[in-house]
């Protein structure tokens, strides 16, 4: 017999009547059952005869635990199943589903045989009946998620009217108003029934599965918030927003807001690593460009550097030097004016520096001596072909 055929319901083949207890089943006819009344007048019917051979058949009505009031197979393997559908105490559920028993007896019959019986004893194992729950801390954990192996994270830095402005709660380490803090009214009025199809069923799982999703992204940004420490920076960068912009560079801040979404894949210490070291490239970047072209302008030493900035400065404003004679408010001294050219005249003849005249840093000097370059050769080639005609 199949673990289908308990729940299973059969009618004679003859006076269509429900079969409650013990069937006949004919061996040689296809699908044909018949009562006992039935079968003790010798009915018969269609290809069905008398002398067939036959079989008992009983559907679960027989006791499996020895007494006056035991249950059959049947309501036994229904008890279990309601329990494990309905969990233990809807004893409500578990009656309607069993159909032939009450609620304290559906109730009784588990804590008697499967509880407090042999089953029970077998199963469960021994019990210490202890009027107050023993709790066992290990002294020292060294397993892998260990306090010795997790660091924990610093704690945060604010005073209590912050922590209360903001509806954080130190103690606990979370907030009074989550993220997402209507999620739980998606699944709120759930409830699995016994009149539900399958589509009901499915669509009741997928709410569950959404309601999970929620639950993840509600976890993943209080993580965020707790390895980041938002909450003291959020305070902090009110105390001294002022002097943070007055250290931090405008560029510098950009390429760190344009790098922000990187926090989402890396820690705090990560993410801090990866923006520095971009940071750091794009520096050593600039700064070959800016080798780069100081070589293609002639310059190969680095203290000439200086110099040639002047003289570039030089031949973009003629005139710079002479500025701020004109501003405003301001009276032009000749004499001290004539004095510091006169010191800083004698400073350069003095350190006899390599750039004593003005250089061009361009290539047009070098494109100007191969042009006089090519007019020799073509001087030399003419020369040589009028000797050669002589």
């Amino acid at each position: 017999m199949s673990f289908s055929d308990l729940y299973a319901k059969y009618n004679c083949n003859y006076c269509q009547e429900e079969i409650n207890g013990i069937r006949i089943r004919c061996a040689e006819c296809i699908d044909f059952d018949i009562c006992l009344q039935c079968f003790s007048l010798g009915a018969e019917i269609g290809s069905h005869k008398n002398d067939h051979s036959y079989q008992f058949m009983d559907s679960g009505a027989f006791g499996i635990f020895l007494g006056r009031n035991s249950w059959s197979a049947n309501e036994e393997v229904r008890l279990l199943d309601a329990i494990e559908q309905f969990g233990f105490g809807n004893w409500e559920d578990i009656a309607k589903h069993i159909e032939t028993r009450t609620p304290e007896e559906a109730k009784d019959e588990y804590i008697t045989r499967y509880l407090e019986g042999c089953i029970g004893r077998a199963t469960w194992g021994t019990v210490e009946s202890t009027s107050r729950p023993s709790l066992h801390c290990a002294d020292r954990d060294e397993g892998p998620l260990g306090p010795s192996a997790v660091s924990r994270l610093p704690p945060l830095a604010i005073t209590a009217d912050e922590a209360t402005q903001l509806g954080y709660m130190s103690n606990r380490d979370d907030f009074e108003r989550e993220h997402d803090h209507e999620a739980e009214q998606l699944i709120s009025a759930l409830s699995l029934n016994s009149e539900d199809d399958e589509l009901d069923v499915a669509l009741k799982l997928s709410q569950v599965d959404i309601y999970t999703r929620r639950l993840r992204e509600r976890t993943r940004r209080k993580r965020l918030v707790r390895d980041y420490q938002l909450v003291s920076s959020f305070f902090n960068n009110q105390r001294n927003k002022q002097r943070t912009l007055g250290k931090l560079a405008k560029e510098k801040k950009e390429f760190t807001e344009r790098l922000r979404w990187t926090a989402q894949f890396y820690g705090r210490a990560e993410q801090a690593g990866v923006v520095a070291g971009l940071w750091r490239e794009r520096e050593l970047r600039v700064r070959l460009a800016e080798l780069h072209r100081y070589r293609l302008a002639g310059v190969t030493r680095l203290e000439e550097c200086a110099h040639y900035e002047q003289h570039a400065a030089q031949r973009k404003h003629p005139h710079a030097h002479l500025l701020h004679q004109w501003v405003p408010g301001h009276q032009s001294d000749k004499r001290a004016n004539a004095d510091q050219h006169a010191a800083a005249k004698k400073k350069r003849r003095r350190k006899r520096l390599k750039f004593h005249q003005p250089k061009v840093h361009t290539g047009r000097k070098y494109r100007m001596w191969m042009l006089q370059k090519e007019l020799m050769q073509q001087q030399q080639r003419r020369m040589l072909e009028a000797s050669a005609d002589q």
